[in-house]
């Protein structure tokens, strides 16, 4: 309505121009805007565990020839189709670093105005295109979400399913159902989300059967089978577990909750988007302004979009226009109703599939409305009143637009000042960041990542740096156990991240025995506006010896049987009942050991042998293990409240896990001698 209000002939501001100029340049205006705000800033879009995962997968698409059959798993334990992955790839094979893959999403979300406006203009007209365009464009949920690598319902895809449809039903391009089920298996290749496009499709050729031809409907049957089928041989060959995990969330037992409709409701607009910054969100919510309240407008206008988009189902003089409108309704409705009674929590992202959709109907409602109201002041000769209207209207969508966009900017400032809230993931730019600095100290050589966890995929720190450092030597130590000194020229540390406050104890201390070590020196430092930091350090070639000078030899070294040797330790003379004695244990590694996972222990034990305390942990993967690698793994076992006063022996040793078989230790002939090591008997506990 207040779009074409404003480029009618007679209200144009200046002359000299069609018609159809102003709304062109209007419409590049929206789009601009609409481009700026999706592609602005791209290394301040998260890269958390879910988006690095992404990277890295895709990363060995694009370069390591790895073709899978199966994408990330989904919230419900379910995996995902693998066409994210492969799309991901696209980007990366021309550039590894994960910014291609960022600016790669946000672009493709960018032309989704685009064809957001294409559609609309074919289905509804040229003033509701532009009016449904602005509105997906400036909506601060929209543009979030464009930014998302891991958001993977990606609009192209939907508005290519929509297409479809209405060509097929609505025009009758019998054809057309082939592109619908093409774009159907490409929706459900990124997102299992997609699955309710499924009762969509099936809803609209029985509705609209005299539309089918039996051959497309084969053909595009015979298609989307083809292209689901290496995800289902893989289900078979794994023991049917997706089906499993699918018939299992259709029928498990739920309750009725209203999430579905909060949720939809909340993405027209900005709703519940000042969660994004975590405790902050009182701040930006006064900073933003005092029109929260259109929030509520934008639903009211939605809920009345539903009532006309029914009516024109039903009343439309067309029966092309009654099957567009009721296709546009299928397509907000079965989303809600099949999340109605859930039986897993439902998110906020299911429902991106909506857009842009509700804008689509809302557009039809504004115009529509404002039709009316021109009819009726031209009726009864209230032109001026009509005038007074357009003006208005025109003033109101330009204050919602800016106050849209406001939000957006007030939230991406946040981003920048606190970006390590826990609302919003940590941004690109600073991670990014250090592993560049990292790449150029090791300079061709090692990178080690030092952070809690080792496992990429299943851990946040590992599984970042492993997508930024691609195509670098990098290995992953878990900073609280231990700290590996390679036996390489030059050796490049990432640690992180580091929290303020005293919020990593076990890293802080790490990273203090690295600091002290005489061939480490510490390199630049990331530090997020809000504290939280991570850290480099270099390390050169040069004599390792004096790494354990200080330290209590074990002999002239321990050997095991899977070829690690222990060499010296470090602990506390005394320790009183519940403190935590901090032991350091070196060792290192002749050979590269047997293929085994392997667990380290040490145990504190009382006179008669009986088990006081003990700490195991893995201290970094055995399959990272390299010969001549020196590592120094920390122990903190807890001392009982209860321990007697007395002298305690500390004992150290290996075994294989999860099958706990204990490696011995082996004489010079590789027989076995012992099944561990004694560091001291003389551990006091007073």
């Amino acid at each position: 309505m207040i779009v074409s209000m404003f480029l009618t002939r007679d209200s144009r501001p200046w002359r000299g121009i069609t018609d159809e100029r102003a709304h062109a340049v209007v419409l590049a205006l929206v789009l601009l805007l609409g481009f700026a705000l999706r592609l602005a800033q791209p290394t301040l879009v998260e890269f958390k565990r879910d988006e690095a995962t992404i990277a890295r997968l895709g990363q060995a698409i694009a370069h390591e020839s790895a073709l899978p059959a199966v994408g990330v798993d989904s919230s419900l334990g379910i995996d995902n189709l693998p066409l994210t992955l492969y799309l991901a790839a696209l980007p990366l094979r021309l550039w590894s670093d994960p910014l291609s893959l960022v600016v790669f999403t946000c672009l493709l979300n960018s032309l989704a105005l685009v064809a957001c406006y294409a559609l609309t203009r074919a289905g509804l007209g040229r003033t509701q295109a532009l009016l449904a365009t602005l509105l997906f464009a400036v909506s601060p949920w929209a543009v979030l979400y464009a930014r998302k690598i891991w958001s993977r319902t990606l609009p192209l895809a939907t508005l290519a399913f929509a297409a479809s449809l209405w060509l097929t039903f609505a025009r009758r391009r019998k054809w057309a159902l082939v592109g619908a089920f093409i774009s159907l298996a490409a929706l459900l290749g990124l997102q299992l989300e997609a699955l309710a496009f499924v009762p969509i499709l099936g809803l609209a050729i029985l509705l609209y059967r005299d539309a089918v031809d039996w051959r497309p409907l084969l053909v595009g049957t015979l298609v989307f089978v083809v292209v689901m089928l290496p995800y289902v041989v893989h289900d078979i060959r794994q023991g049917w577990p997706n089906a499993r995990g699918l018939m299992g969330y259709a029928g498990g037992g739920g309750s009725f909750s209203w999430d579905a409709v909060r949720f939809t409701t909340s993405l027209l607009g900005g709703r519940g988007i000042d969660g994004q910054v975590g405790p902050y969100h009182a701040r930006l919510v006064a900073e933003a302004g005092p029109l929260w309240w259109l929030n509520d407008v934008l639903t009211a206008v939605f809920a009345g979009s539903l009532v006309y988009g029914v009516a024109q189902a039903v009343t439309a003089r067309s029966s092309g226009r009654r099957r567009i409108f009721a296709l546009l309704l299928l397509w907000i409705a079965i989303p809600v109703l099949l999340q109605l009674q859930p039986s897993a929590p439902t998110q906020r992202h299911y429902y991106v599939m909506h857009y842009p959709a509700q804008y689509m109907l809302m557009a039809a409602l504004l115009v529509a409305t404002g039709e009316r109201l021109r009819e009726w002041a031209v009726a009864r000769r209230r032109e001026r009143w009509w005038r007074a209207l357009r003006g208005a209207g025109a003033l109101a969508l330009a204050v919602f637009a800016v106050w849209q966009v406001t939000v957006t900017v007030r939230l991406r400032t946040y981003m920048v000042a606190h970006p390590s809230t826990g609302g919003y993931g940590v941004p690109l730019r600073y991670t990014r960041q250090i592993a560049r600095a990292a790449r150029e100290i090791a300079d061709a050589g090692e990178v080690i990542v030092l952070g809690e966890g080792t496992q990429p995929m299943l851990t946040e720190t590992p599984t970042v740096f492993d997508a930024l450092l691609f195509g670098v030597d990098h290995r992953f130590v878990d900073s609280r156990n231990a700290i590996v000194l390679p036996s390489r020229e030059r050796t490049a540390y990432v640690a992180g991240p580091v929290h303020p406050d005293a919020g990593s104890p076990a890293l802080e201390a790490t990273l203090v025995r690295l600091s002290a070590v005489g061939l480490v020196t510490p390199g630049p430092e990331q530090v997020l506006p809000d504290g939280l930091a991570y850290r480099t350090y270099a390390s050169t070639s040069g004599d390792r010896n004096q790494v354990v000078a200080r330290m209590s030899p074990l002999a002239a070294g321990i050997p095991l049987a899977n070829n690690a040797v222990f060499a010296a330790y470090e602990a506390p003379d005394v320790a009183a009942p519940g403190d935590e004695a901090v032991v350091w244990l070196a060792w290192w590694l002749r050979a590269a050991p047997p293929v085994e996972d392997y667990h380290f222990t040490l145990q504190l034990r009382d006179s008669e042998g009986g088990l006081v305390a003990q700490h195991d942990h893995a201290a970094f993967p055995s399959a990272s293990w390299r010969a001549d690698d020196l590592v120094l793994s920390r122990f903190a076992p807890m001392v009982p409240v209860d321990a007697a006063p007395g002298t305690y022996q500390l004992r150290a040793g290996i075994y294989t896990y999860p099958d706990v078989r204990v490696v011995p230790v082996v004489d010079a002939a590789g027989n076995p001698v012992d099944d561990g090591v004694t560091l001291t008997d003389a551990f006091v506990v007073q």
